[in-house]
């Protein structure tokens, strides 16, 4: 498939997801009207939402998920009219121009040396001497055989429907009545009660939903008190970072599930600034981490930093035990709900669910019908303690890269090779060298001006933390050595540590900053223009790739500056704004809440 029709497919269906996300602002304009840079996660949370309102549908009745997909599109139009939140399209600018060039880069960059057999194929062959496995093409197969009314068993192989996430399997049949819609008016034929998507329009979709990080990114830093300047430079390196780069095309959807666990740190920390009985923050919290789990699994490591900061949170206001509880016991009941029906289709459809568990968490491959808990506990019953600890040390040292620097020894070294498997496997490379400069910089700083840490400071130390910890509950809890590979891992704390470092530069040192941005996009370059795939037929060039590339590119590195500038002279001349404006449209909003920080000097 040529790149102008995948580009075409991204452009259209951008359009219904760009509404959908339009009219959950609308919808909840009174709830971040007061901490505007919330706003876009409440953008990603009604996108998502949609998504698995979709699954659910389809699944009971695939006539009734195309009647309710319709009803889903044509009521997000009337709200965003209704709402007037396009009026703000200005300001709206920043994240939407980075998500169109961090979108339009990916594909070109992966187009580069011509399609594949497939959308798909083109993708898992083009980044490493190695093709990708076909786990990219579960969600669309799922969509498929849901709308079709057909079994979801024995997809791929051996692998059911039920041991997969379904959460971006929704986005797909979600827009599934506008697809036939337009199919019926072209002249062509409906498949599935339109639920079937061309295998474009599904590609496309799925490349939407991983692009969805960026506007739950920009919410997190903005609730972390970053200028908006910073806040889009942090957002175009990260665009940029090879791992970010291959996940948003790669589709299995680690950016999607990520996406969502951003959200919901960004709705705690909003927690903070809500009126002292306020609960929906907490609530919404929950829910994006439970949509989070439906899209990936992986989202379960990221318990650690949520917990942290929920608890963090509800000290806010010097809440009593019985206050505490009842965010916590309404959130609980709303995660348990969201995640209900997915309970009931692994146990009733696709049964036992839990493949994904018993291969990670216990080491045990092969389908068995054993419940999880029994093999969990005879696997570490019958494993001697000196090979458990063996397999933790060598979780390590894949994390941390240092099972392949033997790739560096011989006569002959391959360092396009060595750096593309590095970003594969070690979590330490895969950041790249500028974000792991910052965050070393980052915290020898804040060590050293440790009692003079203002609460935004603290907030972002404890974000680290958390994540922190996520990795160390990681290492343990994968049973096989060199499991830690960074594809089995949350793409939440791949962002996160580089989000929130390199805008911690940004706001220091602008120049340094603005380097790392260009040599991050260098080494980007450098390393994966090549293409490696073994044993594959030489390809040529595409010169229409290149240059959509170096345009797409061109935009990222210099986005920052008159992104930012545009959005503050539309929120000054507009009087509203939704977080994307300049430092001074950002001093204004820390006024906003100077008097929360007399009672709480940890309130962002």
């Amino acid at each position: 498939m040529s790149l102008w029709l995948v580009l075409g497919w991204c452009a259209a269906l951008a359009v219904p997801v760009l509404l959908v996300f339009a009219a959950a602002v609308g919808l909840t304009g009174r709830l971040w009207r007061s901490m505007p840079g919330l706003a876009p996660a409440f953008g990603v949370l009604g996108v998502a939402g949609t998504a698995w309102l979709a699954f659910v549908a389809v699944w009971i009745s695939p006539p009734l998920g195309l009647v309710l997909g319709a009803l889903v599109l044509l009521g997000s139009v009337a709200t965003v009219l209704r709402t007037g939140v396009w009026r703000l399209w200005r300001n709206a600018l920043p994240v939407v121009v980075l998500a169109a060039a961090a979108g339009g880069f990916a594909l070109a960059f992966a187009w580069l040396w011509g399609p594949g057999a497939d959308p798909y194929t083109t993708v898992a062959d083009r980044f490493f001497h190695f093709a990708l496995p076909s786990d990219n093409t579960i969600p669309g197969l799922f969509a498929d055989r849901l709308a079709l009314g057909q079994s979801t068993r024995a997809m791929i192989g051996d692998w059911n429907g039920g041991d997969r996430p379904p959460l971006q399997t929704g986005l797909e049949l979600a827009l599934g009545p506008l697809v036939a819609l337009a199919q019926l008016m072209g002249g062509g034929a409906v498949v599935g009660f339109g639920g079937v998507l061309p295998e474009g329009a599904a590609f496309a979709a799925d490349v939407l939903a991983q692009l969805l990080w960026l506007p739950a990114g920009y919410a997190l830093l903005r609730m972390l008190a970053f200028s908006p300047r910073s806040t889009v430079l942090a957002l175009s390196v990260a665009a940029l970072v090879p791992t970010v780069l291959v996940n948003t095309l790669f589709t299995w959807p680690k950016l999607l599930s990520a996406a969502l666990v951003l959200s919901a740190l960004a709705f705690l920390l909003a927690q903070r600034q809500a009126a002292p009985r306020a609960i929906w923050p907490f609530v919404l919290a929950v829910a994006s981490a439970a949509l989070a789990v439906l899209a990936h699994g992986a989202a379960a490591f990221t318990v650690p930093v949520l917990v942290l900061v929920g608890l963090a949170v509800l000290r806010t206001h010097r809440r009593t035990l019985r206050s505490a509880a009842v965010p916590v016991v309404v959130a609980g009941a709303v995660g348990l709900l969201l995640y209900l029906p997915w309970m009931l289709y692994q146990r009733l459809v696709d049964p036992p669910g839990d493949r994904l568990l018993k291969w990670h968490l216990a080491g045990v491959i092969p389908v068995t019908p054993d419940s999880f808990p029994s093999v969990l506990l005879d696997r570490y019953r019958s494993t001697p303690l000196p090979e458990l600890l063996s397999n933790r040390l060598e979780n390590v040292i894949t994390l941390l890269g240092i099972d392949q620097l033997h790739r560096l020894q011989g006569p002959t070294v391959d360092l396009v090779r060595f750096f593309r498997v590095e970003d594969w496997t070690s979590t330490l490379f895969a950041l790249g060298l500028p974000a792991v400069v910052a965050l070393v910089a980052m915290l020898a700083w804040s060590l050293r001006h440790r009692r003079r840490l203002d609460g935004p400071a603290r907030l972002r130390l404890m974000l680290l933390a958390g994540f922190g910890l996520c990795l160390l509950v990681w290492v343990l809890a994968m049973f096989l050595p060199n499991a830690t590979f960074v594809a089995q891992g949350s793409h939440a704390w791949m962002l996160a540590f580089v989000l929130i470092p390199i805008a911690w530069a940004a706001e220091r040192t602008p120049r340094i900053a603005h380097l790392a941005l260009g040599v991050q996009a260098v080494a980007t370059v450098v390393v994966y223009s090549a293409f490696t795939l073994q044993d594959a037929a030489a390809r040529p060039l595409s010169p229409a790739a290149a240059v959509i590339a170096a345009g797409a590119l061109l935009v990222l590195l210099a986005a920052p500056l008159p992104l930012t500038r545009w959005a503050g002279r539309a929120g000054r001349s507009t009087g509203a704004g939704t977080g994307s404006g300049d430092d001074d449209g950002a001093a204004a909003e820390v006024a906003v809440v100077e008097g929360r920080r007399q009672a709480d000097p940890m309130a962002p």
